[in-house]
């Protein structure tokens, strides 16, 4: 096979230049074929029996929060002795999509009673969370996650924020930012099956 020397190619003036378009084609062509064989490979999976999802999910951290009514909910003993699934939901008085989506939670609660909705405010000043609790007028328990332990449990980049954890105490889904009632259908349905 020729090769020619580099310092021959500057001698002549010529430089290499890219591929040929159907030499660079072709090579996308092959790269894909084998990427689409790779991936269906793995998406067959080489075992015949069905897999748990519940095997690899994450589990939901404990925690233990003051609700406004006064008592204490702890998820782990809400779900050793109700058992329903948890639908959390951080919200603050200061933010607009929490105001917006928490009457729509409130329809979603009592659309599903096989589920409970709990509504923390995470930074917010106690006042301002009773205050706007107050205000708003959801059914469903609300607690103010005063010291910040909750929101340090559940990490979330903005508000609104919602979790989806299961009866088995697993996380579900988690949702960032604002949902309407139809995306909270939505998201119950596939996190819980109802």
């Amino acid at each position: 096979m020729y090769r020619p020397v580099l310092g021959t190619i500057a001698a002549m003036g010529t430089e290499p230049g890219p591929l040929r378009p159907s030499v660079g084609r072709l090579t996308a062509i092959v790269i894909g074929v084998v990427a689409l064989a790779f991936l269906a490979a793995q998406l067959s999976g080489s075992s015949a029996e069905p897999t748990d999802p519940s095997a690899t999910a994450e589990l939901a951290p404990d925690f233990s929060v003051r609700l406004l009514d006064g008592t204490m909910f702890t998820l782990s003993e809400h779900l050793a002795t109700d058992g329903r699934p948890v639908v959390l939901n951080f919200w603050a008085s200061w933010c607009g999509p929490c105001r917006a989506e928490m009457p729509d939670f409130d329809v979603l609660a009592a659309e599903k009673p096989g589920l409970l909705v709990l509504g923390v405010a995470v930074q917010d000043s106690p006042e301002n969370a009773r205050d706007f609790a107050a205000e708003i007028g959801v059914s469903y328990p609300l607690a103010i996650d005063e010291a910040e332990t909750v929101a340090a449990a559940y990490p979330f980049l903005g508000l609104p924020s919602t979790w989806f954890i299961g009866e088995d105490q697993t996380i579900r889904r988690e949702v960032a930012g604002f949902m309407t009632l139809e995306q909270m259908r939505e998201v119950t349905a596939g996190a819980f099956g109802f």
